[in-house]
């Protein structure tokens, strides 16, 4: 009798042989060494990389930044092995809006892949077990990972540890310029503004003084012509340009600031149209340039 023909007619015997096979399968399941490509180590350790440098918040799965469905949408795609917006609106009773919120949410989590054309996406956990790993863990349990963590990440802890400051290094010079272009950019925008007032209120000065030459208007109107105070700044670097003495004939008793182009002229209070003057000179000056 054959061992088909014995099996056939012995369904104790059918199942022994069965469960043994099924034993051997488990077996060699189980002892199955796992190898691991250069390519997929090379990825697991730019994997790592990227974790410990990145300063994004970890998932918290119960925060109330997640949609309260957020969960039982994940669910509902793990399911059907379908990543659509059309799925949960059917499935969950839900809105447009809310449904694609939680595709996005349901891909920023790692849950299922990004948007392809007109591809499907993917759902990067293949069953409900798996989810349930995802949401204690953080993240998808898989054997290939384990084994590159368990047994040859120890071997590059040190290069990735040197990869991770140099680009957490990156990031601070790149913050650093970043903070520098804007307060660059406010100065830039700041010092603008001041030229283009400066620049109206000489040119409003500059057309009255037209207008009265003309005889258009009898006089200025001092509320237009009132004067800005000098900038600190600007009176220090007259100070040190001119030595603290009148610049006529060098006294260094009762020190005044005078423009230059006077202020009722157009004049106005720059670095370059002030010096200095004792009172007496500049009594002497009066209203005249010079």
């Amino acid at each position: 009798m054959g061992i088909f023909d014995f099996l056939k007619g012995n369904k104790k015997a059918k199942s022994d042989v069965t469960e043994k096979s099924l034993k051997i399968a488990d077996l060699l399941d189980e002892s199955k060494e796992i190898v691991l490509t250069e390519q997929e180590v090379q990825e697991y350790i730019n994997q790592e990389i990227n974790e410990r440098s990145s300063d994004e918040p970890k998932f918290d799965f119960d925060s109330t930044d997640f949609d309260p469905l957020f969960k039982e949408a994940a669910k509902v795609i793990v399911e059907s092995q379908q990543g659509s917006a059309a799925l949960l609106q059917r499935k969950l009773l839900l809105g447009y809006n809310r449904a694609s919120r939680l595709i996005d949410d349901l891909e920023m989590t790692g849950i299922i892949g990004s948007f392809d054309g007109e591809n499907a996406r993917k759902v990067n956990i293949p069953n409900i077990h798996q989810l349930k790993l995802f949401f204690q863990l953080g993240k998808i349990q898989n054997k290939r990972l384990n084994h590159f963590k368990e047994n040859i990440l120890p071997f590059h802890e040190e290069f990735i540890a040197s990869k991770v400051i140099e680009i957490k290094k990156d990031k601070e010079i790149a913050a650093e310029n970043e903070l520098k272009e804007f307060i660059k950019r406010k100065i830039l925008s700041e010092e603008n503004e001041k030229l283009e007032k400066e620049r109206i209120r000489l040119l409003k000065n500059q057309v009255r003084k037209e207008l009265i030459d003309e005889g258009i208007i009898l006089s200025l109107d001092e509320s237009d012509l009132k004067r800005q105070p000098i900038p600190q700044d600007i009176l220090d670097k007259v100070w040190n340009r001119d030595g603290g003495k009148c610049v006529k004939c060098g006294s260094q008793e009762k020190i005044e600031f005078d423009h230059i182009i006077p202020f009722s002229k157009g004049g106005s209070n720059t670095y370059r149209n002030l010096q200095i003057l004792c009172e007496k000179c500049n009594r002497q000056k009066s209203n005249s340039i010079g």
